[in-house]
């Protein structure tokens, strides 16, 4: 009787300790109003109006109609300049050449610059751009996968202008969150291909 007695107070003690371990770890972890899913953030894009170059007095050698989200920031060698979307800290980095019997070369270089991304791309889709009326041929390049720049292009008249473009978002890399960013840059590095045009009194 007494060893039974014993096991059961046993039994209690073990009892009584287990169910205060309980309590005091489901009162010490954060409520479930206080839990966050982890995630990356997603931003959305605010809407705009297609802008010219132009409208801001620039001389440049060239002129294009972008998104009224970004604006253009001048570089000290002419023709140089980004493209600049501070709603997400992204830009288009442009840089012009004048062409002095080194149209291929600046093709290669082109392609040389846009595939030293390849090391850490998915893949990358190359795009051919003719439009005859307005002397323009170039090249899209759409680069996939968790890499600093998603699509980068080239523009030419194959006389005397040679545009390089690369689209940048300074943020860590992530394919999912920055889809509507990307998404935006291409719809974005189109919209300049098929409304570039050269000046040709600069």
């Amino acid at each position: 009787m007494k060893t039974k007695f014993i096991s059961t107070a046993i039994l209690f003690f073990v009892v009584a300790f287990t169910a205060n371990i309980f309590h005091l770890f489901f009162s010490s972890s954060p409520s479930s109003a206080d839990l966050r899913p982890s995630g990356f953030m997603r931003l959305t894009i605010p809407k705009d109006s297609l802008i010219e170059l132009k409208l801001n007095n620039l001389n440049l050698p060239f002129n294009f109609i972008h998104s009224s989200n970004g604006y253009w920031i001048n570089k000290s060698e002419l023709g140089w300049g980004d493209i600049f979307y501070p709603f997400c800290n992204g830009r288009i980095q442009i840089t012009h050449k004048t062409i002095n019997g080194n149209l291929s070369q600046l093709i290669d270089d082109a392609h040389k610059m846009t595939f030293k991304h390849s090391i850490v791309a998915e893949g990358i889709d190359q795009k051919n751009y003719v439009n005859s009326e307005r002397n323009v041929n170039g090249m899209i390049f759409r680069i996939f996968g968790n890499t600093a720049s998603s699509i980068q292009f080239f523009a030419t008249d194959s006389i005397s202008n040679f545009i390089r473009g690369a689209a940048y978002i300074y943020a860590q890399p992530n394919p999912d969150s920055l889809k509507p960013i990307n998404e935006f840059l291409e719809q974005e590095v189109i919209t300049i291909m098929e409304s570039i045009y050269w000046n040709s009194d600069i």
